[in-house]
This record gives C-alpha cells, sequence and structure tokens, in this order.
C-alpha cells in the first residue's frame, strides 16, 4: 500500500497523537475457562453491556454475556457450525448471532436481553463465514463469499429472512460488513490482485462493487465510524502496516473513499478489531508481529495515536465492540485457546 498524507477532514491521516494512557484500560478479565476454536464476535446491548459468540472445539456455538462488570461465561447452544459466528445489533435491544453450518447454510441465534433462541438455519449456501452489520430499527444484513467467489446475502426484517441475493465478484477473502448508522451497510473483500472491493446495501438493493485500491496481504474489517451515513475499513498492507480508508457518504463511486494509509505505524500479525467510542472517534486493536502482544491505537477526530501495548501474549484476531459512554470492549484470544476481556480507554 501507498502511504498517503492528506486532508485532516479525513479520518486516516498519518501522524502521532499522544501516547494513550495504560490506565484508561481495564485489567484483562477471563470470559470464562472453555476454550474456543475461533475469534470471538461480540455485539453491544443497552446500558453498557454486551454479547459475544465463538466456535467451540466440538463445532458448536458458544454465547457470553457481559453485563459491564462481569461475563456469564460461555454457554454452548444445540447444533453444529463450521465457521467462526459473527453478531450485529439490530438496534432494538436485541443481537443476532450467526455462523456457517456443516451443511453450508447460515445459522443464527437470536439473544433477546435474557436469553437466547434455538439456532435456525437458512436457505442459501455459502462459502465462507458470513459477517452481520446492523441496519438499524430491528434489521440486520449478513454477508458471506459464495461458492463462486462472489457476495452472497440476506436481510433480516425484525420477523424474517430475505432469500440468499448474489452479487458477482471475484474474490479471495471473506466479507466484512460495517453499518453506516442511516440504514446501510458496506462489505469489503480482497480481490484475486490483492486489492480491496466494496459493496453497499442502500437499503434495499447492492449498489455494486467498487474497486477502492490498496494492496492488502488479508481479508479487511469494515466499521461504522459513529457519523451517519460513513463507514471505515481496514486492511493489513503488503509491508505489514495496518491501514485504512474511509466512505465519506453520498454518492457511490471510488471517488468518496479517502486514500489509505497507514494508522500508527509498526508490523501487525493480523486483522485488526475497530470500535467507535465518540462521534467521529474510534479505537483499533492489533496483534504485533514482534511479541504477539495486544496493542492499541485511538483516532481522537484528527489523528491516530502511538501504539499502546496492553501486555496480553494473543493469537488470532482481536475483536472490539463499543459499550457507549465512549468505551469500548475488546477482546482477545490467549495461548491456551481462553478468552480475555478489557475495557477503555
Amino acid at each position: 500500500m501507498k502511504v498517503v498524507v492528506f486532508a485532516c477532514c479525513c479520518l486516516l491521516m498519518v501522524g502521532l497523537a499522544t501516547q494513550p494512557s495504560l490506565a484508561a484500560w481495564g485489567p484483562f478479565a477471563s470470559m470464562g475457562s472453555t476454550t474456543v476454536n475461533s475469534d470471538p464476535s461480540c455485539a453491544p446491548m443497552p446500558g453498557g453491556k454486551a454479547v459475544c459468540s465463538a466456535r467451540g472445539f466440538t463445532n458448536s456455538l458458544l454465547v457470553n454475556q457481559f453485563d459491564g462488570t462481569a461475563w456469564s461465561g460461555w454457554t454452548k447452544l444445540a447444533g453444529t457450525v463450521t465457521s467462526g459466528p459473527s453478531c450485529a445489533t439490530d438496534g432494538n435491544g436485541k443481537v443476532i448471532c450467526a455462523a456457517r453450518a456443516a451443511s453450508g447454510v447460515m445459522v443464527y441465534t437470536i439473544f433477546n436481553g435474557t436469553t437466547w433462541s434455538a439456532e435456525v438455519k437458512l436457505k442459501g449456501l455459502l462459502a465462507s463465514g458470513p459477517s452481520c452489520a446492523s441496519l438499524g430499527a430491528g434489521r440486520v444484513l449478513c454477508a458471506a463469499r459464495s461458492s463462486s467467489g462472489g457476495l452472497t446475502s440476506s436481510v433480516f426484517s425484525g420477523t424474517a429472512w430475505s432469500t440468499f441475493d448474489n452479487q458477482a465478484a471475484t474474490s479471495t477473502s471473506e466479507p466484512s460488513c460495517g453499518g453506516d448508522d442511516a440504514g446501510r451497510a458496506v462489505c469489503a473483500m480482497r480481490d484475486t490482485t490483492g486489492k480491496i472491493i466494496v459493496n453497499r446495501y442502500n437499503g434495499t438493493a447492492w449498489d455494486g462493487f467498487l474497486n477502492i485500491g490498496g494492496l492488502a496481504s488479508d481479508g479487511p474489517v469494515c466499521s461504522n465510524f459513529g457519523i451517519g451515513s460513513h463507514v471505515v475499513c481496514f486492511a493489513r498492507g503488503t509491508d505489514m502496516n495496518y491501514f485504512g480508508s474511509q466512505f465519506l457518504g453520498g454518492s457511490w463511486v471510488a471517488a468518496q473513499w479517502t486514500t489509505w494509509s497507514s494508522l500508527a505505524g509498526g508490523f501487525v500479525y493480523s486483522k485488526g478489531g475497530c470500535a467507535v467510542i465518540g462521534t467521529g472517534q474510534m479505537i483499533c486493536g492489533v496483534i504485533a508481529v514482534t511479541d504477539s502482544g495486544f496493542y492499541i491505537t485511538q483516532f481522537n477526530g484528527s489523528n491516530w495515536s502511538s501504539y499502546l501495548g496492553l501486555g496480553q501474549t494473543s493469537i488470532g484476531n482481536p475483536g472490539c465492540t463499543t459499550l457507549g459512554g465512549g468505551k469500548a470492549l475488546c477482546t482477545v484470544v490467549g495461548v491456551n485457546n481462553k478468552v480475555q476481556s478489557t475495557v477503555g480507554p
């Protein structure tokens, strides 16, 4: 990826802000003694709470609840899955978690604030695990890579799922989708040349794939930005730095995406996990190549901070979700395949 500095009104401006405080992040807390076989996926609940899901070593779906202080511990749901799950809030106080079932279809469960529903299977074949994003007002989109390398997706209306829609593309990664806080969602994938391609679901239909450039060495990760109609996507570059590009809203054209730019320098081992902590402010967590430690960088509205090491040796990819009140929850899988979490800043 080419590193370019651009106007200060854009999200991903190269430069180091003041070092964030280690004291701003709480100590790592165990999410339970159960071992996991995937990265956890988490979604916020009202009142500073969250729920997370992961794939277990027996290929079951595991779920966990954070009450703002402590974890309930992992609970195993009935059924068999062959991918890590993806969780998203519906905007109405519920969370949907979905995964690829053993038969290749999508399976999902809904948390209503108290209990998890039984797993339900949907028709439609997935070639990867799904990525789910909130559309708000009770709606959630879940998308996966199709067997032809394109994007297959279904939308939950609050009561039922739509027939899977298939968008043609040639990709080498599963998608990552992020809602734009305005009833739409953007999904990104890595194509056969290593560039990032994106498509936007506009609330009723897909707007079509765009090539927004950059050269990625891993699949992208997309997130909302806390500003309506804006979405930001991140990816590890071929030089092992972590890069990002922001969609500024408006017309669905490549020119509305900012130039790919490095966040804070430094070599990263994996995909990052990012979460909004305020309007136009967010944090991203990554795993460093040098020590496999968990590091945080924070965007203050103008610049990304230098990386802050939180001292947790990790494997896999970190995940972060907003808790509200300027806080985020981040999870990492330790070398013992057990999950730890921390809250900050």
